[in-house]
C-alpha cells in the first residue's frame, strides 16, 4: 500500500495528533472575509472513485483511485470491527453502508476538504453525514487518504459510521469517546496509552462540561482525552457504570436528545469524577503498544 513521505506524515502529526472528526451536514455558513483563499476549480481534487470499482469490506466501501489493496492487514482488521462494537455496546447490526473516500496523499485530501468544507478546522479524517432528500436516510461518508496513521483513523471514523447507522443522534463527546476506543487494536482493550499517560497528570475531569461541548471547534486535544477516559471507565471500570451507560445507548437508538449521562452516573456513584481518575491509575498498559 502506498505511503506518504517523511514530510507528509510530520506535516500530518502537527496538524492536531488526532483523527479529528465530526458528524454534519454539508450546509454551513460561508467562512467570514479573511479565510483562505478559494482554490481554482482546476486544481481543487475531485472524490476518488470511477476509475476503479469500489472496494468492500464488510458494511464498508472504498473509493481509491487504484486497485483497492482489499489484502492488506490495515483493510482485513475492519472486517471484525462491526462485530465488536456489536457485542461490546449491545446494539443492533446496522443494514446502512459507510462510504469511504480514501485520497492518495494528504495535499489532495486538504484541498478537497479545504473546498468541500471550509468551515471545518483540519484534521486528518473525518465523518460526515449527508441527507440527500428530506426525510431520507443519510448517506455516511468518511474522507482520509492514505497515510501510517490509516489504520487508527479508518477504525476511529468507521466507528462513528456505524454508531450513526442506528441510533438517532450521539452526543459529540460520547461519538469521540467511543472512537477513541474502537480505534485501538483488539489486543488493547480499548486502552489508549498516549491518552492514558497525559490523564494521569491531569484533571480535575468534569463530564457535565463535556457535555455541553457540541461543536466540533470546541473539540481539541483534552476534550478528546477526557472524552475517552470517560468510555474507558464506564465500559471496563465500574459494572453499575457500564450498565448505566448502556442503557444510556439504548434510549439513543429511540431519540437523539434523552438528555445528559451525568446524572444518570451521579445516581449510583457518589463521585464519578474521582472514580475516572481512580481507574486511570489502576489501569494497566497493554504489553504491546498500538
Amino acid at each position: 500500500m502506498p505511503r506518504p513521505a517523511v514530510r507528509a506524515r510530520l506535516a500530518a502529526l502537527a496538524l492536531v495528533g488526532l483523527a479529528g472528526c465530526e458528524s454534519l451536514r454539508p450546509a454551513a455558513p460561508v467562512p467570514p472575509a479573511g479565510g483562505p483563499a478559494p482554490l481554482a476549480a482546476a486544481s481543487i481534487p475531485k472524490k476518488p472513485g470511477g476509475i476503479y470499482p469500489p472496494g468492500r469490506v464488510g458494511p464498508f466501501v472504498f473509493y481509491y483511485d487504484a486497485p483497492f489493496p482489499a489484502d492488506d492487514p490495515v483493510f482485513r482488521d475492519l472486517e471484525t470491527l462491526p462485530d465488536q462494537i456489536q457485542r461490546e455496546l449491545r446494539l443492533p447490526v446496522g443494514t446502512a453502508f459507510v462510504q469511504v473516500y480514501l485520497f492518495p496523499d494528504q495535499d489532495k485530501y486538504e484541498a478537497f476538504m479545504r473546498d468541500r468544507f471550509p468551515w471545518l478546522p483540519p484534521r486528518r479524517a473525518y465523518f460526515v453525514t449527508d441527507q440527500k432528500r428530506p426525510g431520507g436516510a443519510d448517506d455516511l461518508q468518511v474522507y482520509t487518504w492514505m497515510g501510517d496513521h490509516l489504520r487508527t483513523d479508518l477504525r476511529h471514523e468507521l466507528t462513528h459510521g456505524l454508531l450513526h447507522g442506528v441510533l438517532k443522534g450521539v452526543p459529540l463527546w460520547l461519538d469521540e469517546g467511543l472512537a477513541g476506543f474502537f480505534e485501538q487494536p483488539v489486543e488493547a482493550d480499548g486502552v489508549n496509552f498516549d491518552h492514558l499517560d497525559k490523564l494521569r497528570r491531569a484533571g480535575p475531569f468534569d463530564l457535565a462540561r463535556l457535555e455541553k461541548v457540541t461543536k466540533v471547534e470546541q473539540m481539541e486535544k483534552p476534550e478528546y482525552r477526557e472524552s475517552w477516559a470517560w468510555v474507558h471507565y464506564c465500559l471496563r471500570g465500574d459494572p453499575a457504570a457500564r450498565a448505566a451507560l448502556l442503557e444510556y445507548l439504548q434510549a439513543l437508538r429511540e431519540t437523539p436528545a434523552p438528555g445528559p449521562l451525568v446524572p444518570r452516573l451521579r445516581a449510583i456513584l457518589p463521585d464519578p469524577e474521582a472514580a475516572v481518575a481512580a481507574h486511570l491509575q489502576r489501569t494497566a498498559v497493554p504489553v504491546a503498544r498500538p
